[in-house]
């Protein structure tokens, strides 16, 4: 069975080597990735650029484990594009990182989301709904969704299920092209469980959120969910092995 962690982040600019030895042993084989630096919120253009340049580095130090995520700003309109396209086209990236700078649904997107559409891309959507402390531009599962309805044809992948899990999947449950990770440090066997269930085992994926969890943790959500053989098999990496073939690049 092959395993893909779908969502981790490079550490002070680098992928620890320690975690491919913990994949190894875990059977963890790929780990798609983003920099988004220092976490700032509204990183400036050369900001981004730098990210990119880095985490294009490091997907060129270890081909055979990592594949990229393109961190965008979409409030830098054609500068963002250019960048964009230099990542995806040159440097082999299989997808988009969104994150705070703009909500998902933000008209500043879709010039990036018709993008996503046109190669086949993998957008990482950043989504939380929270109480207190949410940041002003942070996506919740009610914009993925309307971003995912003015794009039908692009694959989106919600992260954290959402930050509430209940109320997030029956959220997006009517859009087929937006599918969850299992990443964020609310999220447990019971909530993988939920998810497969109300969504279908095609549109769960398996995330850490590393570095900032503990693999071995992340990877105890999914066999703790009690799926069936080939549920768990999808949701461990079959189905992101299929939308990576997929990629146009």
């Amino acid at each position: 069975m092959t395993v893909i962690d779908v969502h981790t982040h490079l550490d002070a600019g680098r992928f620890d080597r320690r975690v491919f030895d913990l994949g190894d042993r875990l059977g963890v084989e790929l780990f798609l990735c983003t920099d988004i630096g220092a976490f700032v919120a509204h990183p400036a253009i050369d900001e981004v650029r730098e990210m990119n340049r880095t985490l294009a580095g490091e997907l060129r130090r270890h081909p055979d484990r990592l594949r990229g995520y393109c961190y965008v700003n979409p409030r830098y309109g054609t500068a963002t594009m250019d960048d964009l396209r230099r990542n995806v086209e040159d440097h082999g990236m299989i997808g988009i990182k969104l994150w705070i700078a703009t909500l998902a649904d933000d008209p500043l997107c879709d010039p990036i989301l018709e993008y996503a559409a046109q190669h086949r891309l993998l957008v990482l959507a950043h989504a939380w709904r929270k109480t207190v402390g949410r940041f002003p531009y942070e996506s919740t599962a009610d914009h993925v969704a309307r971003a995912a309805a003015r794009h039908p044809e692009v694959r989106f992948l919600m992260a954290h299920l959402g930050g509430q899990p209940e109320s997030a999947v029956d959220t997006v449950r009517q859009y087929p092209n937006i599918a969850v990770d299992t990443s964020g440090t609310i999220i447990g066997a019971g909530e993988v469980a939920l998810a497969v269930d109300r969504l279908g085992a095609e549109r769960v994926a398996f995330g850490s959120d590393l570095h900032h969890v503990d693999l071995t943790e992340t990877v105890g959500k999914i066999l703790g969910a009690g799926l069936e053989p080939e549920a768990e098999r999808l949701v461990f990496g079959g189905n992101v092995e299929r939308w990576l073939e997929e990629v146009a690049r």
